[in-house]
């Protein structure tokens, strides 16, 4: 069976496809008015391609909506299914993106690309073996990371016995 986002595209390729036709379809109605034999001023002339090729322009609007809506389905099915590399580069652009846009927050990209104190442990220990830090530069961010993780488990714990007392 095929994947989800390869569906998606399928539909966007497809819809795709249709709006062309029928923009074509539309262009060649449009243009019929002038084998029509009538003399039209400019404004008139527009105004009667238009009307000619209207149901075309509203089908072209559905299909186009239609193929935007795939095309959305399409990235939001790869992105949840990729692995997002994290990054505290990356995480502070999406913070960024998620103040100015809130209705960004509501996917929590934030928190998926955000390192996880073992990332952050697993690239300290890179450095170190790359011999990009001293040893003790090495020992006091390893203090640091672990410091933190014993912070946040601490607020973690604190928040969950707050909600369990609201209750």
């Amino acid at each position: 069976m095929a994947s989800r986002h390869w569906l998606y595209f399928g539909g966007f390729v497809v819809t795709g496809i249709l709006l062309v036709g029928v923009g074509l379809l539309g262009l060649f109605d449009a243009l019929s008015v002038l084998t029509g034999g009538a003399t039209y001023s400019e404004e008139v002339l527009v105004l009667a391609m238009l009307g000619a090729a209207a149901e075309w322009v509203v089908a072209a609007i559905v299909l186009g909506l239609i193929a935007v809506a795939f095309l959305v389905a399409t990235v939001v099915s790869v992105l949840r299914t990729k692995s997002i590399p994290r990054s505290d580069r990356l995480a502070s652009i999406v913070e960024r993106l998620e103040r100015e846009y809130p209705v960004l927050r509501q996917f929590d990209a934030s928190e998926r690309v955000e390192p996880t104190t073992g990332d952050r442990r697993q690239r300290l220990k890179e450095q170190y073996v790359d011999g990009e830090i001293t040893e003790a530069e090495f020992e006091r961010e390893m203090q640091r990371l672990l410091d933190d993780d014993a912070a946040d488990a601490q607020s973690r714990s604190n928040t969950h016995t707050n909600v369990e007392i609201d209750k």
